[in-house]
């Protein structure tokens, strides 16, 4: 009996001396994924059992992590005969869930975290439903800290962001005679008006993936930072018989560079984010303060 209680001795110390009682045939422990038997050892015990003795069977199991490595222990005893097999394979990588695209709504919120915009920034109230935020995750990397299962770990990448914010009144928006962001009534019927920013943005997550190996639940957080490749106001005039489209091009004191906070979670094909912008969407003094946000769901994510 004491080759079987080396052997189960050792499988216990590989498995973190944690064993659980296995009903599937060892062949069957390297058909898994791209799991192949490395080592196999076979030891019989010397002696017989007695006449009449009932037949055992003992199996174990432990698994240890090399690198990128990990090994698999299946041991076996049954009458005076100890089998033990020792697989590997690749551990798995993280996968983070920012890549794809994104499809939401967005709005501001003011200084005090309120959707009451201030007074001097009543023109800018949006028409929520149609106010688009689209989000296209063109490149993601990561790098994961879970150990066996990697299950956690960052997130970065670079995408780009459009936002679509279609006024609630039917004002034209201009600098004023001091060069601050502000608006004006037309004569004319305005059918529709918006303003539309583009950004190149760069986030940094941190996401975790559970339960296990399935990876069916996630929930990440983190920053983004933004820079602004361009900007532009377009106006729908409707005179009855005919429309006209006017379009801007002006940056209409946006600031350049913008940072904010982020959140996503999902469940399998269900993703949902939040961005939220810690800079305001007009440069300081040269509009009102408003802090967009956007929220919505992913659609692709690759």
């Amino acid at each position: 009996m004491k080759n079987r209680s080396t052997i189960r001795q050792a499988l216990l110390l590989c498995a973190g001396t944690s064993a659980v009682f296995l009903t599937n045939p060892l062949s069957a422990y390297a058909e898994e994924d791209n799991e192949k038997v490395i080592k196999r050892i076979t030891i019989f015990e010397s002696g017989k059992e007695s006449e009449g003795e009932s037949s055992t069977k003992t199996t174990s199991e432990g698994h240890l992590c090399a690198g990128r490595k990990k090994y698999s222990f299946y041991g076996e005893t049954r009458d005076g005969r100890t089998e033990l097999i020792i697989t590997e394979k690749p551990v798995d990588e993280f996968k983070g869930h920012w890549a794809g695209l994104d499809l939401g709504i967005t709005n501001f919120f003011s200084s005090a975290f309120d959707t009451s915009l201030p007074d001097n920034g009543r023109f800018m109230d949006l028409r929520v439903g149609k106010s688009a935020y689209v989000g296209l995750n063109l490149i993601q990397h990561c790098i994961g800290l879970g150990g066996s299962n990697d299950n956690i770990g960052i997130v970065t990448g670079l995408g780009l962001t459009f936002n679509n914010y279609r006024l609630a009144s039917d004002y034209l928006l201009i600098r004023d005679q001091d060069g601050n962001t502000s608006y004006k009534e037309s004569d004319r019927e305005i059918k529709k008006s918006k303003l539309t920013s583009t950004y190149l943005t760069v986030p940094l997550l941190l996401e975790t993936q559970f339960p296990g190996n399935n990876r069916d639940f996630f929930v990440s957080g983190g920053v983004y930072g933004a820079f602004r490749l361009g900007s532009h106001t377009k106006v729908v005039y409707d005179d009855g018989d005919s429309k006209e489209k006017e379009k801007f091009r002006d940056d209409l004191n946006l600031n350049s560079f913008k940072y904010g906070l982020t959140v996503r979670t999902g469940y399998k094909w269900i993703k949902m984010f939040f961005n939220y912008d810690l800079t305001p969407l007009f440069q300081k003094g040269q509009g009102p303060e408003l802090y967009p946000w956007n929220v919505g769901i992913a659609l692709i994510n690759y």
